[in-house]
């Protein structure tokens, strides 16, 4: 049987753990650049401003020319060189949101 005292001393260390397990649900169902969308924003290049084709790329950003990038050294490729899509991960954006995220063109 538990006493008190020793019930007492139990439950802030199970309130603190499920504490801790509700924050990192809430974290890991939002990201910073869904925040950003939440809050207005229209740029930048999270999850909804990367896309696995160009056809979805020009969809979200008529008009605007389409970068290719995986992401390293934040550089991108415009769509048009021989260099887009070469590696085995990456994803296309528009070039406007690719810059605003302070992407640059590779060299």
């Amino acid at each position: 049987m538990m006493t008190f005292s020793r019930l007492c001393g139990v439950l802030p260390a199970l309130t603190l753990i499920g504490g801790l397990g509700t924050a990192s649900v809430a974290m890991a169902q939002s990201t910073p650049s869904v925040a950003s969308e939440d809050a207005g924003a229209t740029t930048g290049l999270g999850t909804h401003h990367r896309f696995p084709s160009v056809a979805a790329a020009q969809a979200h950003c008529p008009g605007d020319s389409i970068v290719w990038s995986n992401g390293v050294g934040l550089t991108y490729h415009v769509v048009s060189s021989d260099s887009s899509g070469t590696a085995s991960h990456g994803f296309y954006a528009c070039k406007m949101e690719a810059d605003s995220a302070g992407f640059h063109p590779a060299e």
